[in-house]
């Protein structure tokens, strides 16, 4: 017996609820069908996705990763069915959209060249924002899509959480816990820690903020930063030690380092934002596109 897609639906519920009333509750089913699913499901893995208590369940190691995958394919054939839909509209025309600037080192670029290779008849219109001014856009309706650091969508729009990342800490080369692979934050007390200004990025600033001062470490105000390059240079010269996103050491200069920390917390979000019932077809094509790209 192949695996469905219902099968699939079915688990990822229960996964989430841990309790087989509650779980058959959200699907419109009785328990009875819902356990059966879920044992067929395990039979066909050969393995125990789920430990049973009553009503109430928990994964297993095995059903955790399942989990992650299978909602992994299901993110993906849905956004690989609306992208069919929209590719039988034949879009064509323009968008613009509002990007903040670290989307650049989160393969917005590839994702761009991408889009413009497989849909040669819509013109890309693109500008680097601050995440209140790509708001401000959509609301003038300036721009079709806002690429932003992830913020509860504000009234009258719709948003998709793209991914979340994790911060590390960059230090200057030869400072005093270089050497280390992964620190706790509360090492950093006492250093002058450089934030992005929170007139140019409020919600980036109070984020980063509060994870220091919630490891006892003060942040460094004085400075009005905004643009990550200008931190890895500050860095580098010695004139502070900086919480930044993962993905910003693949540009590594040679005079700083990046080290993993160990707080959970120490993430961030980026996501795509648009004005509810107002997306043309072409700007369809795109969130279908990015929504594919970043799901992988």
């Amino acid at each position: 017996m192949a695996i469905s897609l219902r099968q699939l639906r079915h688990f990822l519920v229960l996964a989430e609820e841990l309790h087989f009333g509650r779980a058959a509750e959200r699907l419109h089913i009785s328990q009875p069908p819902l356990s059966a699913s879920l044992r067929n499901l395990e039979e066909e893995l050969g393995t125990q996705l789920m430990e049973r208590g009553g009503k109430s369940a928990r994964l297993t190691p095995a059903g955790a990763v399942f989990a992650d995958r299978a909602s992994r394919i299901l993110n993906q054939l849905d956004a690989a069915k609306e992208a069919a839909t929209l590719a039988s509209l034949g879009a064509t025309g323009s968008v613009a959209i509002g990007f903040v600037p670290s989307m650049i080192l989160r393969n917005l670029p590839r994702l761009l060249t991408e889009f413009e290779q497989s849909h040669p008849d819509i013109r890309l219109r693109i500008e680097e924002m601050n995440t209140s001014s790509q708001i401000e856009r959509l609301r003038a309706q300036d721009i079709d899509l806002g690429f932003i650091h992830t913020v509860p969508p504000p009234d009258g729009m719709a948003a998709l959480e793209l991914e979340q990342e994790r911060f590390v800490a960059c230090l200057p080369r030869g400072h005093r816990l270089a050497g280390r692979s992964r620190i706790a934050l509360g090492e950093l007390a006492g250093e002058r820690a450089l934030v992005f200004s929170r007139d140019y990025a409020a919600h980036y600033h109070d984020r980063i903020v509060g994870l220091l001062r919630a490891a006892h470490v003060e942040p460094h105000l004085d400075f009005g930063i905004r643009n990550w390059f200008t931190v890895l240079a500050l860095v580098a010269q010695r004139m502070g030690v900086a919480l930044v996103p993962s993905s910003l050491a693949r540009w590594e200069t040679g005079d700083v380092v990046f080290l993993e920390v160990r707080e959970a917390e120490a993430q961030h979000g980026v996501a795509v934002v648009w004005r509810e019932g107002e997306l043309s077809a072409s700007a369809r094509f795109l969130l279908a596109a990015a929504r594919t790209f970043y799901a992988c």
